[in-house]
């Protein structure tokens, strides 16, 4: 199992900002220019500007913020030699910074990666924030989970007799063996009787995982909410990009909600784990007590792991979120919900609105390279011929214009009702409409994925007397709510959201405040009634016929923007 501690670290408790005012306007360049190299994964280079801050003789106000992150830059390269000797620099010079407990989880996290497991422990027992309490006992779990020889974790437990991470460790590894000697029996009712493991986690103890939770799971007073997404935390190299960015924009929008859920007295803790599509890490991670206690489960994304969590699921009181995939088919379970509404009943609303702007029966089809492309291009035409239409001819497209000019033909005999276009290049939307004008079909209407366009470049509102869009991610920037998340999203996080930053807030308040309200009459809290875009940054949530938000993704041009057509 692998816990992002050190994600929870600087996210989670956002990136440090210092007050400028002891500092000069070129210092102030400095800093800032090599805190933008550490947020963006350029950790060799940010260590290198980050470095001449940390002298004695250039002492400032973000001095003690430049050893930290020269450090943490270090960590996340594994250069754990350089981590170390800045963190104990930066304790000795600064005894009393408001961010010495991270200095002490820090220089914790390198002992123990670099298997300096005594010194590791002693660092994160001086510890005196609460708040680093869960972030702490992933950390130990993480590296002591790796000690397979139980005699050198019972002795480590006598080292350290007053930590109850390490005794439950010990704890649980003795009532797991097969054969447990007599001795260790012993051992472990008195450690029981020390920690009151058997009260206090009852249960966990139920060696099956279809066991229901006990009764406390609405009584304990907060939310415990597993996100398992792809983080790659293996693949932070100085000349990579990130490919995986949505997942660190979806988690900053949950830490968003954390926050505002809180002051609605709702309590969520976060727990990430890096997962992708390795089905036996996500089997360890399915098997750990402490996951298992999940009262909600964020992905996984992919299909390998998916079945895996899905499978647990099944058996839990937990319910469990796809956050991203319009795929039907995962809805294997009562408890598994799809943050965004299937292909089949976007293409099944797509064409129900496209019959009622023409008479005419026939439509073209094209669809773009990936299959996602192909997949919604044989729904919609499932969806049309249901509809008593017909469609006309099917086929696959290159997105260049030469390429458009020679497949779509002109029409002249029979003239389609519509044109319906999936695909996701960005660019066969906009050469399509060209060519189609260029054939003198101004006004021949086109239903398209929104992916077909790059809304950065295309000016899509010249196309709105006859384009329809299908857009499962639509985010109305001229919204109210939407202007004051972003102002307050770049104070915390210093960059500007996403639509997946937008997608994770709205996703873990919508689904944190149901969990709090109906608890486990859940379901028919659901499907009470739809839950608007007035209560939400985007679409909002309709749950009510179906585990698929059904928010109709089809937009059209109104006015000066592009609208839900059920509006």
């Amino acid at each position: 199992m692998r816990v992002i501690f050190f994600l929870i670290l600087t996210v989670s408790i956002g990136l440090y900002q210092p007050s400028f005012g002891q500092g000069n306007a070129q210092a102030e360049s400095r800093y800032r220019s090599a805190l933008a190299d550490f947020k963006q994964g350029k950790y060799a280079v940010a260590m290198e500007k980050f470095y001449p801050m940390t002298s004695v003789n250039a002492k400032t106000a973000y001095s003690p913020y430049a050893h930290y992150y020269y450090a943490l830059s270090a960590y996340q390269l594994k250069r754990y030699k350089d981590a170390k000797p800045m963190l104990l620099q930066l304790q000795s010079r600064y005894p009393g910074w408001n961010k010495i407990n991270d200095v002490y989880y820090l220089l914790g996290a390198v002992s123990l990666a670099n298997g300096q497991i005594n010194d590791g422990l002693d660092q994160l027992a001086r510890i005196k924030d609460p708040s680093l309490n869960k972030d702490v006992q992933a950390l130990k779990q993480h590296h002591l989970g790796t000690i397979k020889d139980f005699l050198k974790l019972k002795d480590l437990q006598k080292q350290y007799p007053s930590d109850r991470d390490i005794a439950l460790m010990v704890y649980q590894s003795i009532q797991a063996a097969r054969t447990p000697a007599q001795g260790d029996l012993a051992y472990a009712d008195q450690l029981d009787k020390q920690f009151k493991f058997r009260k206090s986690e009852k249960a966990e103890e139920a060696p099956k995982r279809s066991t229901p939770k006990s009764d406390t799971q609405w009584t304990k007073g907060y939310l415990d909410v597993a996100v398992l997404l792809p983080f790659r935390l293996d693949e932070f190299h100085t000349s990579k990009r990130r490919s995986n960015q949505f997942a660190y924009d979806y988690y900053l929008g949950l830490t968003v909600a954390k926050e505002q859920l809180q002051t609605e007295g709702i309590t969520v803790n976060l727990w990430a784990y890096d997962v992708g599509n390795d089905a036996k890490s996500m089997q360890a991670i399915a098997d750990n007590k402490n996951f298992q206690l999940s009262d909600m489960i964020i992905g996984p994304l992919y299909a390998g792991t998916f079945d895996v969590a899905a499978d647990f699921v099944s058996g839990s009181n937990a319910i469990m979120l796809n956050p991203l995939s319009t795929d039907g088919a995962l809805l294997k379970s009562g408890n598994i919900y799809l943050g965004h509404p299937s292909i089949s009943y976007q293409t099944q609303k797509a064409a129900q609105w496209m019959r009622t702007l023409s008479p005419g029966l026939n439509t073209v089809i094209y669809y773009g390279n990936t299959a996602k492309d192909s997949v919604m291009a044989a729904s919609y035409a499932t969806e049309w011929k249901a509809k008593g239409g017909k469609v006309m001819s099917i086929a696959r497209i290159q997105p260049d214009r030469e390429s458009l000019e020679s497949k779509v033909p002109s029409f002249e005999t029979n003239k389609p009702a519509h044109i319906a276009l999936f695909s996701s290049d960005g660019e066969s939307g906009g050469n399509l409409i060209e060519v189609l004008n260029g054939r003198k079909l101004n006004t021949l209407p086109v239903l398209a994925t929104s992916t077909s366009f790059n809304t950065q470049q295309s000016r899509l509102s010249r196309y709105g007397a006859r384009l329809t869009l299908l857009d499962a991610d639509y985010v109305d920037r001229e919204k109210e709510t939407i202007r004051i998340f972003q102002k307050n999203y770049y104070t915390k996080t210093s960059t500007f959201p996403s639509v997946y930053s937008y997608q994770g807030y709205d996703q873990l308040l919508f689904f944190a405040r149901m969990l709090s309200k109906y608890k486990d009459k859940l379901p028919s809290g659901l499907q009470s009634r739809k839950f608007g875009s007035e209560e939400y940054l985007l679409s909002g949530f309709d749950y009510t016929k179906a585990n698929e938000n059904q928010i109709t993704p089809v937009l059209k041009y109104s006015g000066s923007k592009w609208v839900p057509v059920d509006r």
